[in-house]
């Protein structure tokens, strides 16, 4: 049993007439005369009988009728949201998030502008770090990420959405707070809270790094997973912490001030990034858009790795 003789046997159903059904159908009487047959014979049953100078469905006809349309409403809503998925206007898009960026607000920003342009797509949002982002993209098993560090990789697209500098976030009450050229080596007393280094890798080197090629040694007395948590230690001048400016306005109101390092030249993106091979797919495309209109970068900084290679291809 086919598809097709379902639809014939639907659209007999709904005619009561064979020759109005072959007329609908724009196939010839006779073989759709002969495939009801064939139809009624591998099921063993009487599907229509005589009536007038028409047809009408038997008691086994009228349910498996009943059962056939629901098959049929099945398939093609299946059809439609095979296509919908394939065109990226269905289905589920799973991204990567390192945590942290939804504090800073540019990815719920790019979320809402996705949800505007494909409101039918749902959304799943993983956290992971920008490394555990990238190998999930290569295996697949996320659409999207959006971290810290944009990968260096021909097989991964990325782009730029924000770029701040890094400083130093003190309570109002500490004594950093009241110089105003701070260098690494005025913090080399100071207690230290940085997010866990597994979860920020480079960050951690970076500053450490950073600080060395000064001279100063940092004391990194504590890491602390809960950004709030983190806040609530430098805010009592228990600690201080390095975060961007953007990082800190949130928290302008609890007693915390941003200061600049002035030997300290470290910037933190915001940086989407997917599959190259992905880039041309609808879901993938309307996410990279949806990134390029919200980003404040401007238009030619916030610029895809990958389209960038493609274009040095085609030249």
């Amino acid at each position: 049993m086919e598809l097709r003789h379902l639809r014939y046997f639907v659209t007999i159903a709904e005619e009561q007439s064979f020759r109005r059904a072959a007329e609908r159908l724009h196939v010839s009487q006779s073989p759709l005369s002969r495939q009801m047959k064939d139809l009624e014979e591998e099921m063993g049953v009487e599907l229509f009988e005589p009536e007038g100078r028409g047809i009408k469905l038997t008691a086994a006809g009228k349910a498996f009728a009943e059962r056939a349309r629901s098959i049929l409403a099945s398939v093609d809503a299946a059809v439609d949201e095979a296509k919908g998925v394939a065109e990226g206007r269905l289905g589920t898009v799973v991204i990567g998030f390192e945590t942290g960026t939804t504090f800073m607000g540019a990815l719920l920003s790019l979320v809402a502008a996705f949800r505007r342009r494909t409101p039918r797509v749902g959304l799943q949002l993983i956290p992971m770090s920008s490394v555990e982002q990238w190998a999930a993209l290569r295996q697949g098993t996320i659409a999207f990420g959006y971290g810290a560090y944009a990968p260096h990789d021909d097989t991964l697209g990325h782009l730029e959405m924000t770029r701040d500098r890094l400083g130093l976030l003190v309570s109002a009450e500490h004594r950093l707070a009241r110089i105003k050229k701070l260098r690494l080596r005025d913090i080399e007393s100071e207690r230290v809270l940085l997010q866990p280094r597994q979860l920020y890798p480079r960050l951690h080197a970076d500053i450490i790094t950073a600080a060395r090629e000064r001279g100063a040694t940092l004391h990194v007395t504590a890491e602390v997973l809960d950004l709030e948590a983190l806040l609530a230690l430098v805010v009592i001048g228990d600690a201080v912490t390095f975060l961007t400016e953007k990082f800190w306005e949130p928290a302008a109101r609890t007693s915390l001030v941003w200061r600049e390092v002035e030997d300290l030249h470290i910037h933190l993106s915001e940086v989407v990034t997917w599959r190259a091979e992905d880039e041309d797919a609808p879901v993938v495309r309307a996410l990279i858009e949806s990134a390029r209109q919200v980003s404040p970068l401007p238009r030619h900084a916030a610029t895809s790795e990958a389209t960038e290679r493609k274009r040095r291809g085609k030249r």
